[in-house]
């Protein structure tokens, strides 16, 4: 039987057949994965140089709508909360996640000088995607959370949702793979300091004190996060790609990103 060892009619046929058809998949596997990493949101599969910005914080913060005007500035603020709306009403009449108000993440890309090329992932702040938030920080490397917090609505004053907001910072900010984000604490208020002057300036101490209960001055002094968190406000509703206020806080993400080590 030695003698016929691969000598039978056709094996070496087959052997030959079999190795193409692998690395004829092996390429179609490689050119579907050159291809995915080409489209939205798996471009970070493949690329190192696109920065990954978390939307985070409670749910009916604001942070759909910042999403969507910075992606779509000419949308109008009225016509995208209808919109939106009618998109969580839709998916809870469509069998959607017991407890969600928001059907699923949103994620948009970007380019800016500051930060050149960067994702932006909306996640809900419900109780049951807030569950879920480590799942994106644990397989995506983040370079900044913007926890977005409503300063802006008649529950603005409401304590509990103030408290737990403080919580859920803490514990993002003590995440083992969030160590080298930057941290920006955004309060999303109604006016803005443009069309509205002496609302911002009557609403400055209130802004500040805010700041306070949800721990930025303890945070800033805190030896792990002092070169990685700052606070901001800007009008979520009335926010555009160009707008100073933006377009300071992507330097200073660009600035933390440099500055802390990964």
């Amino acid at each position: 039987f030695g003698s016929h060892k691969g000598s039978f009619p056709g094996a070496p046929r087959t052997h030959c057949a079999v190795a193409a058809m692998a690395s004829s998949t092996s390429a179609h596997l490689r050119q579907f994965r050159a291809h995915l990493g080409e489209t939205a949101p798996f471009r970070w599969f493949t690329s190192h140089d696109m920065h990954q910005i978390l939307l985070l914080g409670p749910e009916g913060s604001g942070k759909t709508t910042l999403l969507y005007k910075l992606k779509l500035p000419s949308w109008r603020a009225t016509d995208m909360a209808r919109e939106l709306a009618y998109c969580k009403e839709l998916s809870s009449h469509n069998g959607g996640v017991a407890g969600s108000g928001d059907p699923a993440y949103h994620y948009e890309e970007f380019s800016s000088r500051p930060l050149q090329n960067y994702g932006i992932w909306d996640i809900p702040g419900n109780a049951t995607f807030q569950m879920l938030w480590p799942m994106f920080y644990r397989f995506v490397r983040i370079s900044a959370v913007i926890f977005v917090i409503d300063n802006f609505s008649s529950v603005r004053d409401n304590m509990d949702r103030i408290f737990q907001a403080r919580e859920l910072l803490h514990t993002l900010l003590n995440e083992d793979e969030l160590r080298a984000a930057a941290f920006v604490i955004l309060l999303n208020v109604g006016w803005s300091e443009e069309e509205d002057p002496q609302q911002a300036l009557q609403e400055h101490d209130r802004e500040q004190a805010l700041f306070e209960v949800l721990g930025l001055p303890e945070f800033k002094n805190a030896g792990p996060h002092k070169n990685r968190i700052l606070g901001a406000t800007l009008n979520c509703a009335t926010i555009a790609p160009d707008h100073p206020k933006w377009q300071a806080i992507l330097r200073d993400i660009k600035l933390i990103h440099n500055m802390v080590p990964s």
